[in-house]
């Protein structure tokens, strides 16, 4: 049974390699600036903390090194899969919490989701191991804006406990004005929830490309999510913290160590050439970014933060 894993060498193993993992990308993350700090710290709702105060309860030493475990569908598939049954909310809900007890205790902050993990949004609510991040979207469409889980606020959310709001949207800078425009007002929306609560906002921005060869779309990718870091970063969002791609497709940078070797006439671009774009892309966002892991080998996701280190790409952290 995949549940045994909470009395299993495998646990220990878990914990033990991704606290590895937090450590090396914390070195490479960069703290808050005295900018941030001013600005979330005027967001105080009344009678509440504010964002800043919030922000903090979800780092450490002002870095951001969050665990991810907002998965749903997919993840309820792979136990499937694996286990070869189906597991039922009760089972998954156990499962999140004997991984939010392990790395708790390694995260500055877990992310958890609004279906599968009331059982470990409670434990860190009531034994403060990390920050609490709440996934805000039911589900995510790569047509336009998500939808939000039924019954749920951004104030609600805050009175159980949570420290920030994390919001998914899909993004294509193809899209017609309109379409686009709908997903600019829904992230709107979001975002006056969170500052009106006194929640940090955190806004993931998973970009699209219609193109179908991996190599046009690694040339198209700096476009792509240095476009969205720059039009999400603005103002009208109250976006707090931007959790984004790398401008680039790892596994087509020529000169990395890690990723596999790919046939020379596929490669997009240099070393020197992601610098470039990781550099443009902290220069053109006017709050912190902290890097996803979009499913990379971890030896890649490390050598990437390394890369943006070197490149001068301000950055907050990691929430992977």
């Amino acid at each position: 049974e995949i549940l045994s894993i909470h009395s299993s060498s495998g646990a220990r193993l878990l914990a033990h390699d991704m606290q590895k993992a937090l450590r090396r990308l914390g070195r490479v993350s960069a703290h808050f600036s005295n900018d941030q700090e001013a600005q979330l710290g005027s967001q105080k709702v009344a009678g509440g903390s504010s964002k800043y105060e919030n922000m903090l309860r979800c780092t450490k030493d002002g870095i951001i090194s969050a665990t991810a475990l907002d998965a749903r569908g997919s993840l309820k598939r792979k136990l499937d899969a694996a286990g070869g049954r189906s597991f039922s909310v009760e089972e998954i809900e156990t499962f999140k919490l004997i991984l939010t007890r392990y790395l708790g205790e390694l995260s500055s902050a877990i992310l958890l989701d609004l279906s599968y993990a009331s059982k470990a949004r409670s434990h860190i609510v009531k034994n403060k191991t990390c920050g609490l991040i709440v996934a805000y979207e039911a589900n995510s469409r790569k047509t336009g804006p998500p939808d939000l889980t039924p019954g749920y606020s951004v104030e609600r959310l805050k009175n159980e406990g949570a420290n920030a709001i994390k919001l998914l949207v899909y993004y294509n800078i193809g899209w017609s004005e309109a379409q686009k425009e709908e997903t600019h007002k829904f992230v709107e929306k979001v975002g006056s929830e969170c500052k009106s609560s006194g929640l940090p906002f955190f806004l993931e921005v998973l970009t699209l490309d219609d193109a179908k060869d991996k190599s046009v779309k690694a040339l198209n990718k700096p476009k792509a999510v240095i476009g969205a870091t720059k039009e999400f970063s603005k103002p009208r969002y109250n976006a707090d913290v931007l959790k984004m791609e790398f401008p680039v497709l790892a596994s087509h940078v020529r000169g990395l160590k890690s990723p596999k070797k790919i046939p020379e006439d596929q490669y997009a671009y240099d070393v020197a050439d992601a610098k470039k774009y990781l550099k443009l892309m902290s220069d053109q966002s006017n709050v912190p970014i902290i890097f996803l892991s979009a499913g990379v080998d971890m030896a890649v996701y490390c050598e990437m933060l390394a890369l943006a280190g070197e490149a001068g790409c301000k950055y907050l952290g990691v929430l992977c």
